[in-house]
């Protein structure tokens, strides 16, 4: 009987451990009263069971709840340059008037949109918008599109049209990278909040460091017309002649927002010809020449002249100047004076630091005992 009776007990505790680790229960199985607490399968209880309470259980305090933890702000990031399709200046608008300016918007939204028309009034409006702007307001444009294949008649009831010199597919990818380039050159210059002046002299600093002359170039230009002479082949190949260079320093300077375009003059003696670029900077205006900037070793000659200081040092006579084009005979304009000399006191030095904080542009030049000798221009106001 004792035998009998043990082995009952294994048996029904073999049951029960069998009965413990038994499949999961169909879905459509009864599920437990509300309030029982199920065990999940085959899992082991963290502990054994508590005993009745023999009193009332005591309330926990509820504890003061967890404040989340507050985000640490995102930095935020410094203002970047970035392209603007469509730039003029001043001096264009002075000198061909607003409708040619208006034309020559409508052209750039087009090559943006990837067409191939634009609105212009007449074919006088477009001989002049294609062939003085495109250069120096938009360089790509000068290499990847050309005058309409009917030469003659290229506007139709006020509509012009123009031809791709590459594939139209092509097409955006080139205007990508160009965006790149300038965008990259800007950023990596200067600064958004930089006044005028001191994003003149920090591009001035830049071709000076950056750019070389093109010695081959300017023989061709001596033979006659060249075609692939233009601001974008300065950007592509840092290299350039005078046109080049200034035409795409004052391109970079429309891009940052400072009313810069050309100005050109030639010499009685050899009647060599020179482009510079031109700047108004608070209602006053300046010649600057990257070009005699690349072989002075960061002169600032070339910085911010008057017509007299333009004069004296090349000697090109202000009787031979020609703003934006050279043409202005046809397209009259004001009579423009570059006669302030705020900036007279830096033309005798070198480029040294840019403190944007401070106003002030540091200058430096060899003394008769060949020591460096420093001097802080103070620029406030500019």
């Amino acid at each position: 009987m004792k035998v009998n009776r043990i082995i009952a007990l294994l048996l029904a505790v073999l049951f029960a451990s069998l009965a413990a680790c038994s499949p999961k229960p169909p879905s459509d199985a009864t599920p437990a009263p509300t309030g029982e607490v199920t065990t999940p399968d085959c899992a082991e209880p963290t502990s054994e069971p508590t005993a009745e309470p023999t009193s009332a259980p005591t309330e926990t305090p509820t504890e003061a709840p967890t404040e989340a933890p507050t985000e640490e702000p995102t930095p935020e990031l410094p203002a970047r340059f970035v392209f603007q399709p469509k730039v003029t200046n001043v001096y264009q608008k002075e000198v061909f008037g607003q409708t040619m300016i208006d034309t020559w918007y409508n052209f750039v939204d087009a090559v943006m949109a990837g067409e191939n028309t634009f609105a212009c009034p007449d074919n006088y409006t477009y001989d002049w918008v294609m062939g003085q702007f495109r250069d120096p307001c938009f360089p790509l444009l000068y290499e990847i599109t050309d005058y309409a294949y009917d030469r003659a008649n290229p506007v139709k009831n006020g509509v012009a049209s123009f031809t791709f010199t590459i594939p139209e597919e092509e097409v955006p990818k080139r205007i990508e990278k160009f965006i790149e380039l300038i965008e990259g050159i800007l950023n990596d210059t200067m600064k958004t909040d930089y006044s005028d002046f001191e994003k003149c002299a920090a591009l001035y600093k830049y071709f000076a460091d950056n750019y070389t002359y093109d010695y081959d170039m300017f023989d061709r230009t001596q033979q006659g017309y060249v075609f692939e002479s233009c601001a974008m082949r300065c950007f592509r190949e840092g290299k350039g002649i005078c046109a080049e260079l200034s035409a795409a320093y004052s391109y970079l300077l429309m891009q940052a927002g400072v009313e810069a375009s050309v100005m050109s003059g030639t010499r009685e003696f050899d009647h060599l010809g020179h482009q510079w670029s031109y700047v108004r900077i608070n209602g006053k205006d300046y010649h600057i020449d990257p070009t005699y900037a690349l072989d002075t070793f960061d002169s600032l000659s070339y910085l911010m002249m008057t017509d007299a200081r333009r004069e004296v040092m090349d000697s090109f006579p202000v009787s031979t100047f020609y703003a934006v084009s050279h043409y202005s005979k046809e397209h009259p304009h004001p009579d423009y004076a570059a006669t302030d000399d705020f900036f007279a006191p830096i033309w005798d030095y070198q480029f040294e630091a840019l403190y944007p904080d401070k106003d002030i542009l540091r200058c430096w030049r060899y003394t008769e005992g060949w020591e460096k000798e420093y001097f802080d221009f103070d620029y406030s106001g500019f």
